[in-house]
């Protein structure tokens, strides 16, 4: 039987989380305003429920870096993840998350709506998670 070495993933450093989310919320920010120029109804529809999926895994990825940087265990769900950022002394970013999860992943992703609250959501949180990176670097 041969060796499997080198098949398995390695975790991703922090570095590494970091350049992710930065990443995920830029490419779900352009899939956004992708979608709103888009013609047809229904991509556009598809195409902004995707993209505002994408920039809520950027906003998953840096609350995991900010958890796993202060010694935390890595959650295994969303409120997990929120209670993890309350008891990091972090509830402003437990708020962003909570608001996030609702408009951006239930009703922008799950529900496919792409109105005021999802394109208010998205910037908040493009800004938020733009500036916790600023403070990584």
């Amino acid at each position: 039987m041969t060796s499997m070495a080198g098949t398995l993933e390695r975790p991703l450093s922090i570095a590494e989380r970091v350049e992710k989310a930065r990443t995920l919320i830029r490419q779900g920010t352009e899939e956004v305003q992708a979608a709103e120029a888009a013609e047809e109804e229904l991509a556009l529809r598809r195409r902004a429920a995707v993209g505002l999926e994408t920039a809520f895994h950027g906003l998953i990825e840096l609350a995991d870096v900010l958890i796993e940087r202060a010694g935390g265990r890595l959650p295994e769900s969303h409120d997990q993840r929120v209670e993890a950022l309350e008891d990091l002394g972090r509830s402003d970013l437990a708020n962003v998350y909570s608001e996030a999860f609702q408009a951006l992943h239930i009703s922008g992703y799950y529900g496919q709506r792409l109105g005021r609250l999802q394109l208010d959501r998205l910037s908040k949180v493009a800004d938020v998670v733009e500036r916790e990176l600023q403070k990584l670097a």
